[in-house]
């Protein structure tokens, strides 16, 4: 059952009202779908490496990051797109162009291939007359003169009417400044690469322009035209605000379901959005119980911040669950996200032995508190390394790293033996250490204290890298953003519905591929144990090869224990459990999570998406019932390039190992402007 409901609350004091875009600078909302779908289709295959794993990772934490990080997006410098817009190599009278913007298009182009520059006399809806920018020079002025016209007889095309004298001013070095290479030039161009790659960045712009016009353009001139350019194609950011609520309208009145919640101000100002599309809902409780919550920036013309809740399938694949956009990563607005998890997604709610990995913030630890008191919170390993490092130094101890490496190897082993021993090295170090992590509570860290409702999953790189998959779509209007998250989860559930398809076909296994690889792996090691020893009817010992003694025991309900805990930590039947089981002639199979079969994996991606409705299908605003077109929200960015400056952490710093150089002597321990040879180069 689909639903929808909006939330208004009070104004905030000082808030500007913005002009509302009026519906004829809208785009066409059938092209917007095609495009965001290509693009989401060609960028599916880095879907399968979304997989949950336990490494240490280090990510992008801002945009200046994000965007000087080469191996986050493919190399599209080399990829040759047929330009919409010929340039012409001359100008000659008669010349025709469909519309005006063709006209200045061209004319601009030519000047640039010349390395000519011209000025605007006259321009309206019926001529157009440009002059060159040396016209009025007092040694050595250039009369050159061109004058065009819209043609009623032609059907209303421009054409050049006349061409007056020659430029006089061409000269062979090109002006790095020049007067027509401006950002609505440079949109133009790139409007059909930004059609098949909604990622191209300022960086790959500049490169295009410096590969064609031979011109190096600003990094702020090339941002800026990839936001005309990304207007143009998906329309403005404030329209896609003020019809919001009929576009999720749509998609829920589709697709069965499908829940979300919009939260406005009194006046009708957006200020959050939640929303899970009802396949997800559906298949998600065929998934483990675990859910991954992170938070990504959005890079689009107003601030605001993407919150994710990611699940886990049969296959240890990621599961996108639910969404929202919000103001920033602040205590109100993740707790306004676990409501709104709460009250729509009853799926969630009643789920048993429910689990949330998060980082540590305050929001998220008040939220769960508060809103899941019921549910175990755990820490993602990961975030718990970096505020160790920090606290270490804090206490002036050194070697950082290995004493990181200690705790992070503490909290990702299944050995009690091993966790014991790590803690107790980091307490014979200094004995603050080892409370730090006490108090910070093992269970919430550490594997082999879970009780085993992690399912093994021990940090939030889940979560992280569904955000990474979306690249530069967090940058289009959230109309777009939406149906960008919205094909990318079509094409994923597709490209796993062909692979389970696929292994039916050919190996038929009983769990899903990985999963049946680790069950391969453990009854090898079974095979290789001596025979256990029955001490009763359900109790069992059994010496592995190392000559370790366990006790296994071997309950009703398909239920089993085992003292090294692995069967309760991965809820899958250990090594020894297999030896126990071998013996008593049972199925190991019997005692594996049902979350880990192929029947789950397979019902997990039984939902079926539907096709968004067409803008002139859409419903329509009516104050009587409460549907008011929505302003855009408060938080817009400042004018000019989007500022990346903030407060350094130790994620920000360099792995172990790793030392900037000096870029004159390129020695370690100091930089160029420090440099004891600064002297000598001066003289």
């Amino acid at each position: 059952m689909s639903s929808g409901s909006s939330e208004q609350c009070s104004d905030d004091e000082g808030a500007d009202l913005l002009p509302v875009v009026n519906d004829g600078d809208t785009v066409d909302n059938e092209e917007i779908r095609n495009i965001v779908q290509n693009y989401c289709t060609r960028s599916v295959g880095s879907t399968d490496t979304m997989v949950a794993n336990n490494d240490y990772a280090e990510t992008c934490r801002t945009t200046e990051e994000w965007d000087k990080e080469v191996d986050i997006d493919a190399d599209n410098d080399a990829v040759i797109v047929e330009d919409e817009f010929s340039i012409p190599n001359d100008l000659i009278e008669g010349m025709c162009f469909t519309r005006k913007t063709d006209l200045q298009f061209a004319l601009q182009g030519w000047a640039i291939k010349n390395n000519v520059q011209y000025i605007v006399i006259a321009s309206n809806r019926t001529k157009f007359t440009i002059v060159c920018a040396k016209h009025d020079c007092p040694v050595y002025p250039c009369l050159w003169r061109l004058h065009s016209a819209q043609s009623k007889r032609l059907g209303g095309v421009w054409k050049i009417s006349s061409i007056k004298n020659q430029h006089r001013c061409v000269s062979p070095i090109l002006d790095s400044g020049h007067r027509q290479c401006n950002s609505q030039f440079i949109s133009f161009y790139i409007l059909p690469t930004i059609r098949k790659h909604m990622d191209l960045k300022p960086r790959e712009i500049i490169g295009r322009m410096e590969s064609k016009f031979n011109i190096k353009v600003s990094y702020m001139k090339a941002w800026d035209a990839r936001r005309k350019a990304i207007k143009v194609v998906f329309g403005s950011w404030e329209e896609s605000y003020r019809t919001l609520n009929l576009f999720m309208d749509a998609v829920a009145s589709v697709m069965p379901g499908t829940v979300y919640r919009i939260q406005s101000t009194q006046t009708n100002r957006f200020q959050r959005l939640f929303w899970a599309f009802g396949p997800s809902i559906t298949g998600w409780k065929y998934c483990r119980p675990v859910l991954s919550l992170d938070g990504t920036f959005l890079l689009g013309k107003y601030r605001g911040t993407l919150l994710t809740a990611i699940g886990m399938d049969a296959n240890n694949g990621l599961y996108p669950l639910a969404f929202a956009v919000v103001e920033s990563e602040c205590t109100e607005s993740w707790i306004w996200f676990l409501r709104q998890v709460n009250e729509l997604l009853p799926v969630v709610t009643n789920r048993p032995n429910l689990c949330i990995i998060s980082d540590r913030h305050a929001g998220l630890v008040r939220g769960c508190r508060e809103i899941f008191p019921n549910v175990a919170h755990r820490h993602c390993l990961r975030h718990l390394r970096e505020n160790f490092k920090k606290a270490i130094r804090q206490m002036g101890i050194g070697d950082v790293d290995f004493l990181c490496q200690k705790m992070y190897a503490a909290g990702n082993t299944d050995d009690k033996a091993f966790f014991n021993r790590c803690m107790e090295d980091m307490r014979r170090i200094k004995v603050d250490i080892h409370q730090w992590l006490v108090d910070r509570d093992v269970s919430r860290w550490s594997l082999i204290n879970d009780g085993g409702f992690r399912f093994g999953v021990m940090t939030t790189n889940a979560a992280e890298s569904f955000n990474g998959v979306l690249k530069r779509a967090r940058g289009l209007p959230i109309q777009a953003l939406i149906t960008a998250i919205y094909y990318n989860i079509i094409s994923m559930f597709m490209r796993r519905l062909e692979f389970i398809a696929t292994e039916e076909q050919q190996n038929n296994n009983f769990f899903a591929p990985r999963v049946q690889t680790l069950v391969k792996k453990i009854e090898e090691e079974a095979r290789r144990m001596p025979e256990p020893i029955r001490l009763n009817l359900n109790e069992f010992q059994v010496v592995d090869m190392s000559s370790r003694s366990y006790r296994v025991d071997i309950l009703d309900g398909r239920r089993c224990k085992c003292s090294c805990e692995k069967p309760m930590l991965y809820h899958s039947p250990c090594s020894h459990v297999v030896c126990c089981l071998a013996l008593l002639r049972r199925s190991h199979f019997e005692y594996v999570s049902p979350y880990y079969t192929t029947t789950n994996y397979k019902l997990s991606y039984s939902g079926e998406f539907h096709h968004i409705p067409n803008k002139d299908e859409w419903g329509e605003h009516n104050p009587i019932s409460g549907i008011m077109p929505l302003l855009p929200p408060n938080y817009r960015r400042r004018s000019g390039r989007p500022r990346t400056n903030r407060y350094r952490n130790t994620m920000d710093e360099a792995q172990a190992g790793s030392s900037r150089l000096c870029g004159a002597c390129h020695l370690a321990g100091h930089n160029k402007a420090t440099c004891p040879t600064r002297f000598n180069r001066r003289n």
